[in-house]
């Protein structure tokens, strides 16, 4: 569940409409807000739209091109490239912060790879996992870089971008990404927070959880267990945080599909909640003006 904090409104102006909707792009990657949801991933994305791009646009645009909804940018070969090998950048960046013992090398912008101290140039290796899309990426070059990059499988093709900066000052979560041979504006990434195998960042106006293995760590992922998915299909499940006004159902009672059995208010808007499927109650984990977060199982079926 979403809603428009109504923040403020971004114009931007060019020579042309690509101009325009280039500054557009570079400005809402640049937003940075907390602690309310938005819609700058589905601005972010329609902006970058080929149809929003030539001006062909109707009232229906969001039902055409978003039919179930918008689940984040879709991730596409160039950008699925731009995101893998960005990560491990970050991540090598990262990795050389927390163990140099200079303290200027903790607050400096670094571009990766860097020189070793006999001139030669290091050549970097991780593997990626985006949502389900696994990589190999090699970066190599000093100053400017070249990164390559090959998914496993064969929806995506090997890839390399070439003469690629990565500059990221530590006390910013902006990442500004620059290819050298091109005369246009930095891709934006954020950096917004580090996990056990990698980072979450913000892409294209979409979070996205990115591991960034070594060629070793990868090596023995083979012999880890894979998590139990949670099957969620017969449960009720908090859909932010809020308080629940009601619940109109006990264990033991039969329930029909859609049918109402709770109500969450949040942000003084009231949501009814629906039974995902026919059945019968199993467990009620809360009651009337009990306080529950995002996610969090209200009620169980059989």
């Amino acid at each position: 569940m979403y809603y428009d904090p109504m923040i403020c409104k971004l114009s931007t102006h060019g020579p042309t409409r690509a101009d325009a909707i280039a500054t557009m792009s570079h400005a809402l990657d640049r937003y940075l807000i907390k602690g309310v949801t938005h819609n700058i991933p589905l601005l972010r994305d329609v902006i970058g739209n080929a149809d929003f791009g030539a001006g062909h646009i109707t009232t229906a645009f969001l039902a055409e091109h978003y039919p179930q909804g918008f689940k984040g940018h879709r991730l596409t070969a160039e950008t699925a490239t731009q995101l893998a090998s960005v990560s491990a950048a970050l991540q090598f960046i990262r990795q050389a912060r927390e163990s140099s013992d200079k303290a200027a090398a903790r607050k400096a912008i670094v571009v990766l790879p860097q020189l070793k101290d006999d001139g030669s140039v290091h050549k970097l290796e991780a593997h990626v996992s985006i949502d389900l899309e696994s990589a190999a990426v090699n970066l190599q070059g000093a100053n400017s870089f070249t990164a390559s990059v090959e998914f496993a499988g064969n929806e995506y093709p090997p890839r390399t971008l070439s003469q690629m900066e990565v500059a990221w000052d530590i006390d910013m979560p902006f990442v500004e990404v620059r290819h050298t041979a091109k005369d246009s504006l930095p891709l934006t990434l954020q950096f917004l927070d580090p996990l056990p195998l990698g980072l979450r960042v913000q892409f294209m106006g979409t979070k996205f959880d990115v591991d960034v293995l070594s060629p070793r760590q990868h090596e023995l992922m083979q012999f880890m267990k894979e998590k139990e998915q949670l099957d969620t299909s017969k449960m009720v499940l908090s859909p932010m945080p809020g308080t629940i006004v009601s619940v109109a159902v006990k264990p033991g009672d039969s329930v029909s599909e859609g049918m109402q059995v709770a109500v969450v208010e949040a942000m003084k808007m009231q949501n009814v909640l629906r039974a995902p499927q026919a059945g019968t109650v199993k467990a009620v984990h809360v009651c009337k003006g009990a306080t529950v977060g995002g996610d969090d199982i209200l009620i169980e079926l059989e």
